[in-house]
């Protein structure tokens, strides 16, 4: 079953659904920017975004993750026998992209305008969708995986450290650029770092905003795995087998895990506080460096998606002949 619901279909629906197949398989349709596909056959639910332009996390697209969680927990918890769910995979379908952060866009003409309400609507929205993740949506023996099969920067890092188990492909490269702009990783980053590694890598990692190549993450114990270019959904489904034994023993230390090494809906609020705050205070200096960060994303992305897809693929075949 093709996982990949058309912008033109989507566009004619009126509010998000769920297409149930006679295999067991189904859509979700929550969007243009956001589908997820199951599979009945290995309980599992692929989420695929598409944000338009840039591939950030726009305010549609938190709208449509926070109601997408909603309508998975609605149409899984309970249904352990007819609708099994072992795995939730976080995946993008922009190439080159898994997520590249927060709207900077957005953010500048919040601040240029004084508007901490709607900042801070933003930043809760974004850490609330990061907390769904995290806890599985609230659903119990679900693994969370996130894919990346392009660059995770700022935001986009931190939705992905949300997850259970991180695999990225050889090409990826991942950070939290917010220092470089005078700001920090607000939406959960720093927290779900400190899970994963100790105080100086992740002090490190936030305080000088380097890019990260896979396999420098995956030596520091910021990710699972790397795998070659375009491996990226096979080493999923690898992950899959190797586990099918040992599901229970996978699951529960999974629960142990978020057990020993908690993460607070508490905690991310008080630090989106900390975060507008700082974003409110930010000198010129600081939001013309912001502004040249978004004008180098609307450079690289800032064009319908199929058109920018295009482009990169002819830049890669010119590169290669």
């Amino acid at each position: 079953m093709n996982a990949i619901v058309s912008a033109a279909i989507l566009s004619t629906r009126s509010a998000s659904e769920i297409i149930e197949h006679a295999d067991g398989s189904a859509e979700f349709v929550i969007s243009p920017q956001l589908t997820c596909h199951y599979e009945k056959s290995e309980g599992t639910l692929w989420s695929r975004w598409a944000p338009r332009g840039i591939p950030s996390f726009n305010s549609e697209l938190l709208h449509d993750l926070e109601r997408a969680s909603q309508m998975i927990e609605g149409h899984f918890a309970g249904g352990e026998n007819d609708r099994p769910l072992n795995y939730l995979v976080l995946r993008s379908g922009v190439p080159g992209a898994f997520n590249v952060g927060g709207d900077l866009g957005y953010f500048q003409r919040l601040i240029a305008t004084g508007d901490r309400a709607r900042l801070t609507e933003y930043a809760r929205a974004a850490v609330n969708v990061v907390y769904r993740n995290y806890v599985a949506h609230e659903l119990r023996g679900v693994t969370t995986i996130a894919l990346l099969e392009g660059d995770a920067l700022g935001g986009g890092f931190e939705c992905a450290l949300s997850c259970d188990v991180v695999i990225a492909e050889k090409h990826v490269k991942a950070g939290f650029p917010e220092v470089l702009f005078n700001m920090f990783p607000g939406m959960g980053g720093m927290s779900f770092l400190s899970r994963r590694v100790g105080r100086k890598v992740a002090d490190d990692m936030v305080r000088t905003g380097r890019q990260y190549s896979a396999l420098e993450l995956l030596d520091l114990g910021v990710i699972d795995d790397v795998v070659d270019t375009g491996e990226g959904q096979r080493a999923v489904h690898k992950l899959m087998r190797k586990r099918e034994h040992q599901m229970s023993a996978h699951i529960a230390m999974n629960n142990v895990d978020r057990m020993i090494r908690p993460v607070g809906m508490q905690e991310l609020h008080d630090v989106v506080k900390i975060w507008v705050d700082c974003a409110m205070q930010l000198s010129p200096r600081s939001l013309e460096w912001m502004q040249r960060l978004y004008q180098r994303q609307m450079a690289i992305f800032g064009r319908p998606l199929e058109l920018a897809g295009a482009k990169r693929a002819e830049e890669q075949t010119a590169i290669a002949a």
